[in-house]
């Protein structure tokens, strides 16, 4: 089964974020950058909670035009059954299923996406960005097997299902927030895993 994120947690999770960020910003962070003047670049941490929380973002600004820029992301699932007791690549659920013969116990997704964006800053502390990209999701199963069955491990067995594997669109709002001449905070949602989008990054050269 997937990680599923009701609305009041996903509420909670960016209420926590910005008490985080507008909590306790240093007196450099408040402090006036002035006009951009000179292309940006940022590179740094990114992740889609719950489902995807590994990931890379970067991204430039141009001066021209008040300041406009191009975002690009990628997230991992770094939780998912293949570091699990009994993982065994070798087989598939449906063979599992038709041939070997279980008695399935669960189900879980793991996820992986790729984004890009349009960036606009809207004050010298404020970015906002939007986009787009695609989703991929893999099903794996955990069943309960003859010990002698030869798969897995112990009696259980986690396996992949090929066929239930999809690419989704998927659809990207957030905000970046300067909160140094070299530290900037990102938040936004995702459709494909939903989920929250959190991430810090690094500014070259300082701004």
């Amino acid at each position: 089964m997937a990680r599923s994120v009701s609305a009041p947690a996903l509420a909670s999770g960016a209420l926590s974020c910005f008490l985080l960020l507008f909590g306790g910003l240093p007196v450099e962070a408040q402090s006036d950058p002035g006009p951009m003047s000179r292309t940006q670049f940022g590179i740094g941490y990114i992740a889609n909670a719950p489902e995807a929380m590994a990931g890379g973002s970067g991204y430039v600004i141009l001066p021209r035009w008040g300041g406009i820029g191009v975002f690009v992301d990628a997230k991992f699932d770094i939780s998912n059954p293949t570091g699990e007791r009994g993982f065994d690549p070798s087989v598939t659920a449906s063979r599992i299923r038709d041939q070997v013969g279980g008695e399935f116990i669960k189900g879980e997704d793991s996820w992986w996406s790729a984004n890009v964006g349009v960036l606009r800053p809207l004050t010298p502390f404020l970015m906002v960005y939007g986009g787009g990209g695609f989703a991929r999701k893999t099903l794996f199963e955990l069943y309960d097997v003859d010990v002698n069955s030869g798969v897995g491990e112990g009696g259980v067995v986690w396996a992949e299902d090929p066929g239930a594997q999809e690419t989704r669109a998927n659809l990207m709002v957030g905000i970046i927030m300067r909160l140094t001449g070299r530290v900037s905070t990102h938040l936004g949602l995702e459709t494909q895993p939903r989920g929250l989008t959190v991430g810090a990054s690094l500014r070259i050269p300082r701004w």
